[in-house]
């Protein structure tokens, strides 16, 4: 039997005299947690031309430091060199169409343009925090990409802060090896979640054979609170670990100096883990480490560039377009520190 409306005779009789309430905004089901966007510091490179250049020391004349007594003869020392790095402001876009909606039912708490140009705008971020860790300007075929976390990393493919895992679980010594390697600090290891909760089992429930082997799980006198089991190692060696959605699944063997860090397709998946030394907010002299810079904007701090176009061609509206230029400065070789080819895998204590 259909059910009363009361007065009206059915439900949907009743429906057809209400007006449905509308919440504003809309609620994000594509969340991603632990976007490099929000762990980076930005700078604005306004006025800067094609080109963003910085130096970096090559040969000092710490050997040509000598002794002299008084009354001595002094001599000239040269021989310094530096490295000029470059990097490019890169363009990446969003372009909608704006259909000619009535202004009386638009310009409301859920205003169209309004609400459009903030999914844009979040759109746009979301692809960025991928592309600050794995764009590849070299491996780009289109030369449209700007240099990631991955690509800058590969730069000191070799070197004793740069580490491959070797497809084996991840050596906790690894992480203190990219610490101490990375002489200007370490501000934060940056890692998937998968990683992060196996750091966690061991600290908290299952131990590490490897320390020995009657006594897996001894880890020293660590003393848990009320309430606090099952809690999460938010330091390593007293660095912050920030997991990220956006750190994901990889190919082995890939992004090691002769090709792109590519997501995984085929075999176990591995994963990375990235030790950064924060930049600055601003074009520092000497600065050391990592931030991103942006530009082409018209106004002070203004991050993305935001057209409207009143008229279209063959088209009855308008349309909007986001815009962002972004490049990543690395100051220093050791401000990025990298472990790579490690599975989702209990960690061990060395290598």
């Amino acid at each position: 039997m259909a059910l009363s409306g009361g007065y009206y005779s059915t439900l949907a009789e009743v429906l057809k005299a209400t007006t449905p309430t509308l919440i504003p905004g809309a609620v994000d089901e594509n969340k991603k947690r632990g976007n490099p966007v929000e762990v980076l510091p930005f700078v604005q490179a306004n006025h800067t031309g094609e080109y963003i250049r910085w130096l970096r020391k090559g040969t000092t004349l710490e050997d040509s430091v000598a002794n002299i007594g008084i009354g001595g003869q002094t001599v000239f020392s040269e021989a310094a060199t530096f490295s000029a790095q470059t990097a490019t402001l890169r363009i990446c876009y969003l372009m909608c169409k704006l259909d000619k909606y009535d202004n009386a039912i638009w310009q409301t708490v859920n205003d169209y343009e309004d609400a459009m140009a903030e999914g844009m705008m979040e759109d746009v971020t979301k692809v960025l925090g991928t592309k600050i860790i794995y764009d590849d300007y070299t491996y780009d075929t289109n030369s449209l990409q700007m240099d990631g976390l991955h690509a800058w990393a590969a730069t000191n493919w070799g070197e004793a802060w740069d580490i491959d895992g070797g497809e084996t679980a991840l050596a906790l010594e690894d992480l203190r090896i990219m610490k101490d390697e990375m002489k200007h600090g370490i501000d934060c290891f940056l890692m998937p979640f998968c990683l992060a909760r196996q750091i966690d089992r061991v600290y908290r429930e299952l131990g590490i054979a490897a320390m020995k082997a009657d006594t897996a799980g001894a880890l020293g006198l660590i003393s848990y609170g009320p309430g606090s089991e099952g809690g999460r190692t938010t330091f390593f060696d007293e660095v912050p670990i920030i997991r990220s959605d956006y750190m994901i699944a990889e190919e082995g063997d890939t992004g090691q100096g002769s090709n792109k860090r590519a997501a995984h397709t085929t075999g176990t998946a591995q994963y990375s883990v990235f030790g950064l030394k924060m930049g600055q907010g601003l074009l520092t002299k000497g600065d050391p480490g990592v931030k991103v810079a942006f530009g082409k904007t018209e106004a002070d701090g203004e991050f993305f560039n935001v057209e409207y176009f009143d008229r279209l061609e063959n088209y009855i509206g308008k349309a909007m377009r986001v815009a962002a230029y972004n490049q990543m400065i690395v100051g220093s070789k050791y401000a990025i520190g990298r472990v790579v080819d490690v599975p989702n895998s209990t960690p061990v204590a060395s290598t």
